[in-house]
């Protein structure tokens, strides 16, 4: 729910590069960080190389940053590469 909210800022603040995307790629990807820390860390380093992208803080929490969406182009997506797909380990525990 949290990539929603923050696919929903993006669109707000970046509507030119949201209908860009939605022309011609249309995907999404969710990956995941350990912890709100990490995800700071990833929304800053994005935005020091020039990443278009957004942060959502869920005030329910604390103002509590529980998401970030950025406009994947080839560059940005090397600073991403590493991380794991969201919920990846549901995935791999429902074979079992």
């Amino acid at each position: 729910m949290q990539t929603a909210h923050s696919v929903a800022e993006f669109a707000h603040s970046f509507p030119n590069q949201f209908l860009d995307w939605k022309r011609d790629s249309n995907y999404l990807i969710s990956l995941s960080v350990d912890n709100e820390e990490k995800l700071q860390r990833l929304f800053y380093k994005l935005q020091d190389n020039g990443a278009d992208v957004v942060a959502f803080t869920e005030p329910d929490i604390n103002d509590q940053l529980t998401s970030i969406c950025y406009y994947g182009t080839p560059e940005m997506r090397k600073i991403t590469d590493k991380l794991d797909l969201a919920l990846e380990e549901v995935k791999v525990a429902t074979k079992n």
